[in-house]
């Protein structure tokens, strides 16, 4: 009896044994689980502060995109409006350079008219002096005429007044 009781301490004392190693192993296999699944879980808080703060920051690019794009928006505005105003004075320039390109071609054709008339009235002077030059050299060959007629009438008066006097 002391051998079977002796049997069944050994026996209870190994089932216990067997039971605490089986019992420290499935600790040791929870506790590594755990401490895998604590580890995940700081990994996975990390990655979660990594992507709070990549959220932070790209909201931080995209307000400063937007703010550019504003910006960028009421140049662009600024420009449209400036392009439709220069166009505006391009198209009164055009109107303006038209009336005076008209303008200039009325005066050359006026000045063409001018000249015309102009060559036209020389000529008639030209003429009218070329007659008067004319005229005026026969008045002087008539003057001449009627002088030698006076000088010799007043030599035929004398040379009959001298005889009558005698």
């Amino acid at each position: 009896m002391k051998n079977a009781i002796l049997f069944i301490v050994l026996l209870v004392a190994t089932i216990s044994i067997l039971l605490l190693i089986r019992y420290n192993k499935e600790n040791t296999d929870v506790t590594r689980i755990l401490e895998q699944e604590r580890y995940n879980r700081m990994t996975a808080e990390e990655e979660l502060q990594k992507g709070d703060y990549r959220i932070k920051k790209l909201e931080a690019d995209l307000q400063t995109a937007q703010v550019k794009l504003s910006r960028i928006q009421e140049t662009l505005d600024k420009q449209k409006d400036e392009n439709v105003e220069l166009k505006g004075q391009l198209d009164q320039s055009s109107l303006v350079k038209k009336t005076l390109e008209k303008d200039l071609q009325d005066a050359k054709e006026k000045r063409e008219s001018l000249e015309a008339l102009k060559n036209e009235a020389d000529a008639r002077v030209a003429e009218a002096l070329a007659k008067a030059e004319e005229r005026e050299k026969a008045l002087l060959q008539e003057k001449a005429a009627m002088e030698r007629m006076e000088a010799s009438l007043k030599n035929s008066e004398q040379s009959v007044a001298v005889p009558a006097g005698r």
